[in-house]
């Protein structure tokens, strides 16, 4: 189950993830727990140790703590945070949360942060934690592999996760590391029906409103012109090979097909779209599990 930050957002998604992830845990037994992502420049590392450290015990070493740097203007401003500092504090905040999570005594003297010498207590069960990040560059997917993380891709798009992966693992390989060792996880949209167009039809104007919500923010993180975006007017617009969206077959053969030039070993997949209610979802969901993921393997 992994869980998705943001904030000053009408689109229903969650700015507190470690109580959330509490509640599951508390209501579970087997499933991981992951943060997909964290943004980490707007938590302090030690809290956000302490969090993650308790979160891990109560679900009995089941958390995987996903992490990134955040890219919306709007949430930098509202927490007081000037957006230039976003790769400076997310190298500092991931350096510290490390050696907090680590167990051991440690001090840290930075930038933004002078600590220690400290330990966190308790200690987490897992040791360590996994840590996974997120981005959609080539210095994040450094960041990722220099840091001994594993990797959370941005998007769907298959030409964009073909070039993040290849950074990521010529990353891996310039520091001495087997990228076999690593895990990395695909994102994406996905609504199932047994009518493949009544799939489409069912999901379509909830996936134009998420599509166009989500290229506005990224657009609106980006310094350069080219990446302006014009919204998409009609669900006509959407381009079907960048979302989950049909019958099982469909969905199965899709996620084959994304497998054999990205080997990803992991798969989040969002089923309920802003807006849609819970039942088509819920249903949606039962037919990957039932249909989908036997077959995966």
């Amino acid at each position: 189950m992994w869980l998705s930050e943001h904030h000053f957002a009408a689109d229903g998604t969650c700015p507190a993830l470690l109580p959330v992830a509490a509640a599951i845990a508390a209501s579970t037994s087997r499933i991981r727990i992951g943060t997909k992502v964290m943004l980490l420049p707007f938590h302090h590392p030690v809290r956000l140790a302490e969090d993650a450290a308790v979160v891990d015990i109560l679900s009995n070493g089941r958390l995987d703590l996903g992490l990134a740097a955040g890219y919306r203007p709007a949430e930098f401003a509202g927490f007081g945070i000037p957006r230039s500092q976003r790769a400076a504090r997310m190298d500092e905040g991931l350096s510290i949360l490390k050696n907090a999570l680590s167990g051991e005594t440690f001090e840290h003297h930075g930038r933004f942060y002078d600590l220690g010498p400290l330990t966190i207590v308790p200690a987490p069960v897992q040791r360590p934690i996994p840590l996974w990040l997120g981005g959609r560059s080539a210095a994040a997917m450094r960041r990722a592999a220099e840091n001994g993380c594993h990797l959370q891709l941005a998007d769907f798009i298959l030409e964009h996760a073909i070039s993040d992966y290849g950074h990521y693992q010529q990353a891996l390989r310039a520091i001495g590391t087997d990228p076999s060792q690593y895990s990395v996880a695909a994102v994406a949209t996905a609504f199932l029906d047994e009518d493949r167009e009544r799939a489409w039809n069912s999901a379509a104007e909830h996936l134009l409103y998420q599509q166009n919500l989500y290229q506005q923010w990224f657009t609106e993180g980006s310094d350069r012109p080219a990446d302006r975006y014009q919204p998409m007017q009609k669900t006509s617009e959407l381009k079907r090979g960048s979302y989950l969206i049909g019958d099982p077959d469909d969905v199965l053969q899709q996620l084959r097909d994304y497998h054999r030039q990205v080997p990803f070993t992991h798969i989040s997949i969002w089923m309920l779209l802003p807006g849609m209610r819970l039942g088509p979802a819920l249903r949606s969901l039962e037919l990957f599990c039932r249909r989908v993921l036997p077959a995966l393997g």
